[in-house]
Formats: C-alpha cells, structure tokens, sequence
C-alpha cells in the first residue's frame, strides 16, 4: 500500500499498491532496470521499501526462484540438490525417488549425478527449478525463469506451472510463456507508472495497440471550422 522506493536516486515505485489474492497468476514486464526485482523482493519481504507498507497472507510459504539461484552449491550432484541429500522426495503426499524425480527436468540418471560445477547455464536452471517444485509453496515467485532454458525445458515448466494450484508472481520478457501461465499483467510504462492489465501479455499489447490507434484517430480527426 503505498509503496515507494528509490536505488541510487532513481525512484522505481511511485506511491504503487496492490492486492494480491490468493490463487492469482500475475506477469510482470517492463524494460530492464525499472525495478521489476525491487518491486518482487518487496512484495515477498525480502526489501524494506522506503515508503508505504507491505502485508502479508497468513500461513504464506514463499519459493523464490531467484534465491535459490543465489544459494546454488556448485560442489554438490543435481540430485544431492534437489534430494537435499536424500535419495527419495516427497510430492503431494507420495515419495518418489529422486533421479526418477529429475527426468521430468530432462536429467538423464547418468546426468543427476553430475555436480553442478559442470553443468550449462540452462541445466542448472534446470536444476532450481527442480527444486523449487520440491517446497510445498503456496506462492512461487519467479525472476526471469526462462533465461538460457531450451525449448524442451520451456514446455516442461509451462506444464508444471499450469498444473501448480497456488498463487504466481513471475518475472520475464518471454511473451508466449506469460500467454500461457499467467492470468493478469503488471506492466511499468512508460510514464514511469506501473499498471494492471487482465490476460497475459498479448492482451497487454493488444490493449496497447487500439490505445494507440485510438489516440491516432483523435489526433487525425477533421476540426471544426474556427467561428467567424
């Protein structure tokens, strides 16, 4: 409610609120540098904002893909990752071994125990995001997903998102993937406000687009002849 907040004199968020109810799927995009990670570490209380105030949901269980990230243990196997040293996980209720767990991730059995430290950019996206589906989270919170991810990989977490029941808050410049996970966008504009939009970004562009054409049609418009 109310939130503003500056880094390094820029000012990111302007006096911005929202509501955020339980089971929504929100995209946000806006160039690079206008404060999209600010805007997510406030949301989930990771960042103290300058201004306004930010309250959170009972019994809320965050997964924040970009903390993972930044807790990567490269020394480790991808199964001793996602396993946390376990052979067997637990999902909904059912274990499941872990290496069977990971070829949903396209992770072959001689590939699980591979330590990370030798692993491409992608697979070890791969491999958080993997774990990730591993927390029993109410809310996941994703910063750029689908960066270096293949196609293959790309539709694998499009299937698991579209099946996750809680609420979604994701980061990212794909536009066909927020199409198909997401149900409403935040876009930061570019008069420096951050809006609300129903559907995913192709509903955003296409809002934009009769917007524009619109305008055009008002600036093209024939005037009136000036009273004599």
């Amino acid at each position: 409610r109310n939130v503003t907040h500056a880094f390094r004199g820029k000012k990111l968020l302007d006096d911005f609120s929202i509501r955020i109810m339980r089971g929504e799927r929100i995209g946000i995009v806006g160039n690079n540098g206008v404060g999209k990670t600010t805007l997510l570490r406030i949301l989930i209380g990771e960042l103290e904002p300058d201004q306004g105030t930010v309250k959170l949901g009972t019994n809320l269980e965050i997964a924040y893909f970009d903390q993972l990230r930044r807790e990567l243990d490269t020394t480790k196997t991808v199964a001793e990752i996602v396993g946390e040293g376990r052979d067997y996980i637990t999902l909904n209720g059912r274990r499941k071994h872990v290496v069977a767990y990971l070829t949903d991730f396209l992770f072959s059995a001689k590939r699980a125990l591979t330590p990370v430290s030798a692993l491409s950019g992608g697979e070890r996206n791969r491999v958080i995001l993997a774990k990730l589906f591993t927390r029993s989270a109410n809310l996941l919170v994703l910063d750029e997903p689908t960066n270096d991810l293949d196609v293959e990989t790309l539709e694998a977490l499009e299937k698991k998102l579209t099946e996750y029941a809680g609420t979604l808050i994701v980061v990212s410049h794909d536009r066909h993937f927020l199409d198909a996970v997401v149900t409403s966008t935040l876009v930061f504009e570019a008069d420096g406000q951050i809006r609300r939009y129903p559907g995913g970004y192709s509903d955003w562009a296409e809002h934009r687009r009769a917007l524009a054409v619109a305008e055009e049609g008002i600036r093209d418009a024939p005037r009136e002849p000036a009273a004599v």
